[in-house]
């Protein structure tokens, strides 16, 4: 910790470190820092550096700031990969299916994807989540899963009584997000030949479930949303420190 409150006090001024840089290295010598001291020199550094620049090199170091924030959160974002896939079901005896019996069925079916013991062995077998399952209990884990999946209805231009539904899974690999998807299709669809109403249904998968190849996340328009916000973040800076100097000098 010392080494880096050591480096952190070099962000001072010349001025400063000429002045008192002995006295500070002796006290340092004699002192125990911690993490929150280490916080409080850098702290200093910023506010006494950002008395002494100019309106422009403010703004340009708020703007610097942010692109080195902005490329930092673009590593760190994981990228995030949505398969998807279509199941339609059938009427089978030409009845329109928008009634009770309907949705009894598909919420059967969304119970079967959405169950604790499917999901769990499912993260397992496939060894889903496992940065967060070092730091979470493993409900929580579940949970998370149930958020990155979606059953939603989409209108099916083949048959009026059809009654179609995208399953999505969104994951951070797409060949993983692929089988992972294959699998809660499987399993949506099995949910529903496993209810009592599914003589009244057929059901049919058209497509295997979709490679994605491309990510969901658009970062570039974060990054770009980012620098906008470094701009304004560095003016909003150089003209309060502005205001406040010219406060100060009168």
């Amino acid at each position: 910790m010392k080494r880096a409150i050591r480096f952190l006090a070099r962000l001072y001024p010349s001025s400063w470190r000429r002045r008192y840089g002995a006295e500070f290295d002796a006290l340092l010598e004699d002192a125990a820092p911690s993490a929150r001291d280490a916080f409080d020199v850098f702290s200093g550094a910023l506010k006494m550096q950002a008395t002494t620049w100019t309106f422009g090199r403010i703004v340009l170091a708020g703007v610097v700031t942010g692109i080195l924030m902005a490329a930092a959160f673009s590593v760190a974002l994981p990228a995030h990969y949505l398969s998807h896939s279509f199941v339609t079901l059938m009427p089978a005896d030409g009845s329109s299916p928008a009634n009770e019996s309907t949705l009894q069925l598909v919420s059967t079916m969304e119970q079967s994807v959405f169950s604790r013991e499917f999901l769990t062995a499912v993260i397992h077998e496939h060894n889903l989540y496992w940065r967060e399952r070092l730091r979470m209990p493993l409900d929580d884990v579940v949970e998370s899963m149930r958020r990155d999946i979606s059953v939603v209805p989409v209108p099916s231009s083949e048959n009026g009584n059809a009654f179609t539904f995208v399953v999505q899974f969104d994951y951070s690999d797409p060949r993983v997000a692929q089988r992972v998807n294959e699998e809660l299709t499987s399993r949506f669809v099995e949910g529903g030949l496993n209810s009592q109403l599914t003589s009244h249904w057929t059901f049919r998968v058209p497509d295997a479930p979709s490679l994605p190849l491309k990510p969901t996340t658009n970062r570039a328009r974060l990054i770009a949303l980012r620098l906008l916000a470094a701009l304004l973040v560095g003016l909003t800076l150089a003209t309060a420190l502005r205001v406040r100097h010219g406060k100060t000098a009168s």
